[in-house]
């Protein structure tokens, strides 16, 4: 399995010890998975705050895989950053029609958790506080 890392609107997320699994909500209808996270600002390059730790969400849309593994039972090493796209996804090539309708596959390693997800799209949510270093929150993610 091959990855890429994912450069969003807070930058790169770079280490496992940047993000902590708070809670997960998964709805049937729409199938959505809201990850709520606390993100350590330092491991993310495009932030500008002088808080150390702050609340985030990522919500996954139009979702046709969801898994969360614990750390210790995953290869971390399978991963370049912590929250990245995997190329060349098994899953998705075996499924051509998602493909072509734009479907990613998606991993988050967290402190303690390796979540996977299939999506179409996902939208990072950030506190309004915020602000970010250069113009990547225009960036359609």
């Amino acid at each position: 399995m091959r990855t890429k890392f994912i450069d969003t609107a807070i930058g790169v997320i770079d280490a496992r010890d940047a993000l902590v699994l708070e809670k997960f909500i998964m709805d049937r209808y729409p199938k959505e998975v809201e990850l709520s996270l606390n993100l350590a600002t330092t491991l993310a390059s495009n932030i500008s705050t002088e808080e150390h730790y702050i609340d985030i969400s990522i919500i996954f849309k139009n979702v046709v895989k969801f898994g969360i593994c614990a750390l210790d039972y995953f290869d971390e090493n399978l991963l370049d950053t912590c929250f990245c796209e995997v190329i060349d996804s098994d899953f998705l090539n075996q499924q051509k029609t998602l493909v072509e309708k734009g479907f990613k596959h998606y991993f988050l390693e967290c402190y303690d958790e390796v979540i996977e997800v299939v999506a179409q799209e996902y939208n990072l949510i950030l506190p309004d506080a915020i602000r970010l270093t250069d113009e990547k929150m225009n960036k359609n993610d």
